[in-house]
């Protein structure tokens, strides 16, 4: 049988409206089934805590299950590599932070991620905190100063992996007090921490999150905050900037991403689902308890964050010199 080039394009043109509009059917619904949440760090530490939170409350608005999947390493490269090569439907996320940014300064991703991927909303703010074992003789910003001169390269700290937030602080603490230390990258904040614990390394710069109620238990002792302000629930305890090193501020943010190419319409289906659950009092209340505070912000506002990160850390990385293998 032979079809004219008429009938064909009518019925190819046909096809194609059919499929936009069963596409477009498909976004307006979304989701229809399981979406994954990327934790590109290990169980237990800020990122998976706040992954799971807003996890659970995506699955509770937007009536299909999200879904955790930790896959730590390269503090987030892995997860964040792998996101960018997912197929984007809005069926795969992570959650970003700075390290993001950091990393691009520092030639560490591979992949571009004003090319590869989606901004789409703003989530939580954490002031990162200097902390010793509970057990350490350094009581102070001073002590350890001190200690770090008596013995160059002795004291260890510990981070949640080479070019984290963990690491750029403890490198840039080095630089400004002029002191020498060795880093020790873990492939997440929650294995430092079982390392901090047991007195293995000597001290790190980890989330307010996960480190406060181990302080307030005195398993770990504060020495002050990385931040610009004083943490609410310990005013008596400085910042490292207000210890003798101003301009020193190294917080840890996070957001949520997407692939590129996500749909506009699914893109603003989330955003305006993390807004309304980050304006509850229920999540005002849980990400207080963490010692932290919600940042909020659509695709527009997440992408200007990550950009000012971007210009923050080459300033800062160049002045500083940092180099990560």
């Amino acid at each position: 049988m032979k079809i004219s080039l008429r009938v064909l394009c009518r019925w190819v043109c046909a096809l194609t409206a059919v499929l936009a509009g069963v596409n477009a059917q498909a976004q307006a619904n979304y989701p229809v089934r399981e979406v994954k949440l990327v934790a590109g760090f290990a169980a237990g530490g800020a990122t998976d805590v706040i992954a799971r939170y807003y996890a659970k409350k995506l699955s509770d608005k937007l009536g299909q299950a999200f879904i955790v999947e930790n896959r730590p390493g390269g503090g987030g490269i892995v997860s964040l590599n792998a996101l960018a090569q997912s197929t984007p439907d809005g069926y795969t996320l992570a959650l970003g932070s700075n390290p993001i940014a950091s990393n691009a300064v520092l030639n560490r991703n591979p992949y571009d991620w004003r090319r590869d991927l989606a901004p789409i909303a703003m989530l939580v703010s954490t002031p990162n905190v200097l902390v010793v074992p509970g057990n350490s003789p350094i009581n102070s910003v001073n002590d350890l100063i001190e200690a770090a001169k008596k013995s160059p390269g002795i004291l260890t700290f510990a981070s949640a992996g080479t070019g984290s937030t963990q690491h750029l602080a403890g490198e840039l603490f080095q630089y400004m007090a002029n002191v020498k230390m060795t880093h020790v990258p873990y492939r997440g904040g929650s294995q430092a921490l079982i390392d901090m614990l047991a007195a293995r390394v000597d001290l790190t710069f980890g989330s307010s999150a996960t480190m406060m109620p181990l302080v307030e238990a005195k398993k770990l002792k504060l020495l002050a905050t990385t931040g610009p302000y004083r943490l609410k629930q310990q005013p008596e305890v400085p910042t490292i900037a207000e210890s003798g090193f101003p301009g020193f501020d190294v917080q840890g943010d996070y957001f949520m991403v997407a692939p590129a190419n996500t749909p506009q319409a699914i893109q603003m289906t989330l955003a305006k689902a993390v807004d309304e659950i980050s304006h509850q009092a229920d999540t005002i209340a849980f990400i207080e308890g963490m010692h932290a505070r919600p940042l909020y912000g659509g695709p527009k506002e997440t992408k200007a964050f990550i950009e000012g990160e971007y210009t923050k850390w080459k300033t800062l990385i160049d002045a500083v010199g940092i180099k990560v293998d």
